[in-house]
């Protein structure tokens, strides 16, 4: 038992608080940083294949959508126009031999019988069938060829006679660039550019493997960009099923909205994973909590300038609050600022450990 008067208490500045009924969630504070949803990236590549002109962004640059990334000379696009010219010439032909089919056609059946056999009359009318099947196959291949076409203006491409220019189909960053001007752009497996969508990044929490086992998906995440700042929250989307064997950690993803870019990939961030249920108790501020003989004690008012030492068992801390389970209960005085002060005192004059059958003098290591 500790004794100390109230003009003590306010000459060194010892402060007191009322403990209340309360829950905390349990949670982990981990170290994180950010990464690139991969599924967000886009792998721009031309549709022909030719020379380029331009190269006009850079890695590390803001696009928006539509904005040209590169230009070149479309040599697949000049193949294509000149096939369809023909395919149009060829149909521009056959459809003036059905015109002329079908007015030998329809001279030949007002003629029938007269200046004209009807097996003439006959043949005649075949023609026309003939002339209209090229018509028809023709058109085809016409309709194919613009077809072929329609493929060189697209949302990341836009064709000007033979020249192509390839555009961005979403706001983002550039990260990749593998051409450059003069190169030939083909059909192989290297992307000329990479544009990433960074409206929403990975946050990947690293987590000791014995704690993982208290968090679940859909659980709660607040991460710190920095700590002056107000945390972003989201939920826990994915917790990997390995433990790194170099770190012993398990990484712990969560999708953050990122609309502002003030998350890139690589950078180090704090995070906060909760755990699913709150653990109910008797809350104090958590100055008041100290450590006696390996064992976390609170200091209670038992009587007019009389404190005690009571070995409690604690929960979950959360923004200055501490969860006590045991050893506290609801309304009783405890000393938060000044705390410290106490335990010296008790060090110096230790009481014997006594666990008592009330439920206030309970000792538990929490």
């Amino acid at each position: 038992m500790i004794a100390i008067s109230d003009a003590a208490l306010a000459t060194e500045g010892i402060e007191t608080a009322q403990a209340r009924t309360g829950a905390l969630p349990g949670h982990i504070d981990a170290s994180a940083y950010v990464a690139l949803d991969e599924r967000r990236t886009t792998r721009i590549r031309p549709v022909g294949l030719g020379r380029v002109v331009a190269v006009l962004v850079s890695p590390g640059e803001t696009v928006r959508r539509g904005q040209t990334l590169f230009t070149y000379d479309d040599f697949s696009l000049s193949d294509e126009t000149q096939q369809l010219a023909s395919a149009q010439a060829a149909l521009q032909q056959a459809q003036a031999m059905e015109r002329d089919a079908a007015l030998a056609d329809q001279r030949g059946r007002e003629l029938t019988g007269g200046a004209v056999s009807a097996g003439e009359a006959a043949r005649r009318h075949a023609r026309l069938q003939d002339a209209r099947g090229l018509v028809a196959q023709r058109l085809a291949v016409v309709r194919n060829e613009r077809e072929r076409m329609a493929r060189f203006s697209s949302p990341t491409e836009l064709a000007r006679g033979i020249r192509s220019s390839v555009v961005s189909p979403i706001d983002g960053i550039v990260r990749h660039v593998s051409i450059a001007a003069g190169e030939e752009v083909t059909g192989g497996t290297l992307v000329p550019v990479e544009v990433d969508d960074l409206t929403k990044v990975w946050v990947i929490s690293q987590v000791d493997e014995a704690d993982v086992g208290d968090l679940a998906t859909g659980n709660r995440q607040l991460t710190w960009i920095r700590p002056d700042r107000p945390p972003s929250e989201s939920r826990i989307d994915i917790i990997e099923g390995s433990v790194d064997p170099a770190t012993r950690h398990v990484l712990v993803r969560s999708l953050l909205s990122n609309a502002g870019h003030r998350l890139r990939p690589d950078m180090l961030v704090r995070t906060r994973l909760f755990e699913g249920q709150p653990v109910s108790g008797v809350l104090v501020p958590s100055a008041a909590v100290q450590t006696i003989a390996d064992a976390p004690c609170v200091f209670v008012r038992v009587a007019p300038e009389r404190y005690q030492a009571r070995h409690v068992a604690i929960g979950p801390a959360l923004d200055g609050q501490t969860v006590v389970t045991s050893g506290v209960s609801a309304g009783e005085t405890v000393v938060t600022r000044g705390s410290f002060m106490l335990k010296s005192q008790a060090m110096l004059n230790p009481e014997p450990d006594k666990p008592a059958s009330a439920p206030h003098d309970t000792a538990r290591a929490g």
